[in-house]
């Protein structure tokens, strides 16, 4: 996620504000999208394997895979920030 630099007025603006919410929002629109592909093909293998002969429960390695991307994508959207404000810079420049 490209954040926005704002060096000289710090991270807490009401512009660069804005834009991080933006790209919150996007994020989380995203990981919708790939969640609903990973249910879909979890779906669609399940739905082959039904219709075959059954057996060995092969769709679990489909949904194994498709867990993978939908975490990642979940982590980005709903997972810390990763923001650095100016509290942190100003933390930081006290411990020296």
């Amino acid at each position: 996620m490209d954040t926005p630099l704002a060096p000289e007025v710090g991270i807490d603006t009401p512009d660069i504000s804005r834009e991080l919410a933006i790209q919150r929002l996007k994020l989380k629109q995203d990981f919708k999208g790939v969640a609903a592909g990973g249910v879909f093909a979890a779906i669609v293998a399940t739905v082959i394997w039904a219709l075959g002969e059954g057996g060995y429960f092969w769709p679990a390695w489909v949904m194994l895979l498709a867990a993978i991307p939908i975490a990642a994508q979940g982590w980005a959207a709903y997972g810390p920030a990763n923001r650095i404000t100016e509290d942190d810079v100003q933390r930081e420049m006290a411990r020296a």
